[in-house]
């Protein structure tokens, strides 16, 4: 189907962030710009040699592009909260999963016919598909497209620090009280 097979690699480290955020709570759902905001960030980390930011996969998922998308029924209709329309983690799948296709050059309309009455397992395979997971990243070879992953050291106690990575989404409430409590449990664990 595609025109241009490029080399997808992405370490294994990004599959079980897709995981982290699969599980995390998508109930009040987020926003277009908070949407967008995620996969545009995933794209810039992850894309594959080859793929220029003044090309049609390069650039940036605009609110258009992602509308032109849903249009086409690539992307399922948001959710309401009131009047506010709210994405949810199938959403962010489906943003992936078409920035990927676009990578590979396929067509629009071949898109939405890939992408139609796929469940959410379905898209995180075609996400997958075709995608070289390494063990881990190589120091040895650095993408040129890509920026080193630049972490937040906060000092919370002497002897402790938490990390963040600066690209990571602000938690939601309930996020961040699972965060709170993973956290807890590591450092229980890491006394015992």
């Amino acid at each position: 189907m595609s025109t241009n097979r490029l080399s997808i690699r992405i370490p294994a480290t990004a599959v079980r962030e897709l995981d982290e955020v699969a599980r995390m709570d998508w109930s009040g759902g987020i926003t277009l710009p908070e949407l967008l905001n995620w996969i545009n960030t995933v794209v810039a980390r992850f894309r594959p040699d080859g793929i220029g930011g003044d090309s049609r996969a390069g650039a940036e998922f605009t609110p258009r592009a992602f509308r032109h998308y849903q249009t086409l029924g690539c992307i399922d209709e948001p959710g309401k909260d009131g009047k506010r329309a709210i994405y949810r983690f199938r959403h962010y799948l489906q943003g992936l999963v078409i920035r990927k296709l676009l990578w590979e050059n396929v067509p629009s309309a071949d898109i939405a016919r890939l992408m139609e009455g796929r469940t959410t397992d379905q898209l995180r395979r075609l996400l997958l598909e075709g995608v070289e997971i390494i063990p881990k990243s190589s120091p040895e070879e650095p993408h040129p497209s890509r920026q080193p992953e630049a972490w937040k050291r906060t000092t919370v106690f002497p002897g402790l620090e938490i990390h963040l990575r600066d690209d990571l989404p602000k938690p939601r409430r309930a996020e961040l009280e699972q965060w709170l409590e993973q956290i807890r449990a590591a450092i229980t664990a890491s006394f015992r």
